[in-house]
């Protein structure tokens, strides 16, 4: 056996042993699935994206047990995906939402829409943060709107929100490209609420007000990237 096979063999057999303790995870991640999942790792993925891939199941593993819920299998159409994406990133904070993208779905099976995938890896940290914050503060002052665009704010609430959104410009035109936050324009007169191309009728305080709200899909998609409720 040559150097250069040898050197192989002994990767292997570290990546495989550092594989073995999460296994069972694997197995009741992927149900019948799983007998595959071990020799994909094993012999075609590189050590830095291994290690990362690792530390997400890791991650997955103590979202799972914290939530104290029984696993799932989860379709291998939304696994894998999200197991490449988590391979590349180098962020942890951000690798710990793709991990509770799995969890979730682990835990609750259909938490996790497919679109998830697509605008999580579309989001930098500073995205994710300040969508955080959103929906936080959504929350806390129980309505989806966030700020006042054309009139100006006149509680400490909404200049509160105006800081915030005024300081993270580049976010904030990331997040209403992705739809997770939407523009809505209100005309008093007519008693109409716009919001992108939907229209609705409701009592509005100004002759024409314009602000951002957070979207309802925004915040079900937050909660997927967040660790599994008890």
């Amino acid at each position: 056996m040559s150097d250069e096979e040898n050197a192989a063999l002994v990767i292997k057999t570290g990546v495989e042993q550092m594989f073995a303790p999460l296994q069972r995870l694997i197995d009741q991640l992927l149900g019948d699935a799983a007998s595959e999942v071990g020799l994909t790792l094993g012999d075609s993925v590189r050590v830095w994206r291994f290690k990362r891939q690792l530390r997400l199941l890791q991650e997955v593993k103590r979202l799972i047990e914290q939530s104290g819920k029984d696993i799932k299998p989860i379709a291998t159409r939304l696994f894998f995906p999200v197991l490449e994406a988590a391979s590349i990133e180098d962020d942890d904070e951000m690798q710990t939402r793709w991990a509770a993208l799995l969890a979730n779905e682990a835990t609750s099976v259909g938490s996790m829409h497919p679109s998830y995938i697509d605008i999580l890896k579309q989001l930098a940290p500073d995205d994710a943060r300040l969508l955080d914050k959103l929906c936080d503060w959504c929350e806390i002052h129980n309505t989806p709107r966030l700020t006042t665009v054309y009139v100006k704010p006149t509680r400490d609430s909404d200049r509160e929100m105006d800081t915030l959104l005024a300081s993270h410009g580049d976010a904030l035109e990331n997040l209403v490209r992705l739809g997770l936050i939407q523009t809505a324009h209100a005309m008093k007169q007519r008693g109409f609420r716009f919001v992108g191309e939907s229209m609705t009728s409701i009592p509005v305080p100004s002759d024409v007000d314009s602000w951002y709200e957070l979207s309802h899909f925004a915040t079900r998609f937050v909660r997927a990237c967040r660790a599994p409720r008890n």
